[in-house]
């Protein structure tokens, strides 16, 4: 074997070592970032979705959800909304979901490094017990409204046509009444499983004027036929209807 050629396969010996160093320190979710310049480099968004535990305070004690914001704010992320109360609608009975907020870091690198400091994995610990599910995505949501009544689904497709999947506003499937009822789509997006169990890889955040509207939209018989149609395509659908805030950026 030649000098160089030995040299050139320790070299790809040292890169694989390194890469997997990388992949076990932050974990695959993170390190998916890392490796990708659009993600790491550029605006990422990250959905929480929490439980009761984690949306109010304890005794003495803030939030799991105030705990994140501070920490975030640390490194120039901010809270870019937050809903108000939470039904979910569909999903495993298991789901507890209490609240939903969503951030925003100037970078995915940003992220990797708050959820990798010793401040967010003492936060963890203090509530490991909780179901937390933590969603993150490189593409951006449109003027997302604390003051409006909100619909988040959550679901899982397999296809180069996933974004199409519940149907397009105004035209067909689930989403085809979405303007009748003067309900706007303000973030479609693919997105990966930061934290939590959840096995999800696209997001759709739908928002009306009020809790009134999002029912009518919810609850049209032409709808909720359309939303069975595209819940076969689908796996693993979650909806949740929000309840306004009122509580916007910081």
């Amino acid at each position: 074997m030649s000098r160089s050629l030995l040299g050139f396969l320790m070299f790809c010996l040292l890169l694989v070592l390194v890469s997997a160093g990388v992949v076990w320190y932050v974990g695959p979710p993170l390190a998916a970032i890392v490796v990708d310049d659009e993600r790491r480099a550029g605006p990422y968004y990250l959905l929480q979705l929490l439980p009761a535990g984690a949306a109010s305070p304890g005794e003495g004690a803030p939030s799991y959800r105030s705990r994140f914001v501070t920490l975030a704010s640390e490194d120039e992320g901010r809270l870019l909304w937050q809903g108000g109360a939470v039904d979910v609608l569909e999903g495993s009975v298991l789901l507890d979901v209490a609240a939903v907020q969503l951030m925003e870091f100037v970078t995915g690198a940003d992220l990797v490094q708050i959820l990798t400091s010793s401040d967010f994995r003492s936060l963890a610990a203090d509530f490991s017990h909780l179901p937390l599910e933590h969603l993150g995505s490189s593409r951006p949501p449109v003027d997302v409204d604390a003051d409006a009544a909100t619909v988040v689904v959550l679901y899982r497709v397999d296809g180069e046509d996933a974004a199409a999947a519940l149907g397009v506003p105004g035209e067909r499937g689930w989403l085809a009444l979405l303007p009748d009822f003067r309900g706007r789509v303000q973030w479609d997006a693919p997105v990966a499983q930061i934290r939590g169990s959840g096995a999800w890889n696209r997001v759709l955040l739908a928002q009306f004027p009020d809790t009134v509207l999002a029912q009518g939209w919810l609850e049209d018989p032409r709808t909720a036929t359309e939303r069975a149609i595209a819940r076969k395509g689908v796996y693993d659908m979650v909806v949740l209807l929000v309840q306004p805030s009122g509580f916007g950026p910081r």
